[in-house]
């Protein structure tokens, strides 16, 4: 009986190259922290090879973020929920008043 083809699978999306670059990093600079060559995070990250744990465990220490910031945040989108708490974090008391303020105002205007 002939072998049945299995179909290529469908490999997830991750914020990888999103997390590298964000930390202004080429992959030239990551690979070496990755222990891994350039070209092989470069089909990581494009989505032609698999990840595996002990390489998000890597990245995560390597770009200061957490294994789950790299397949559920993209730190590139700046109007992403978690990047205004991002925001938020660094702003002085005052300053979450003022932009507690300025959501309320633009909130009412949509009502």
């Amino acid at each position: 009986m002939p072998s049945v083809k299995k179909p290529k699978r469908q490999l997830q999306p991750h914020f990888l190259k999103q997390w590298r670059e964000h930390r202004h990093l080429t992959q030239e600079q990551a690979a070496p922290r990755l222990n891994m060559s350039r070209s092989q995070l470069s089909k990581i990250e494009n989505l032609e090879t698999p990840y595996s744990q002990g390489l998000m465990e890597a990245a995560a220490e390597a770009y200061d973020c957490t294994v789950a910031d790299l397949t559920m945040r993209n730190p590139l989108d700046k109007t992403a929920p978690w990047s205004l708490m991002d925001s938020l974090r660094k702003a002085t008391p005052a300053q979450r008043e003022i932009i507690a303020d300025v959501i309320d105002q633009i909130l009412k205007k949509r009502a």
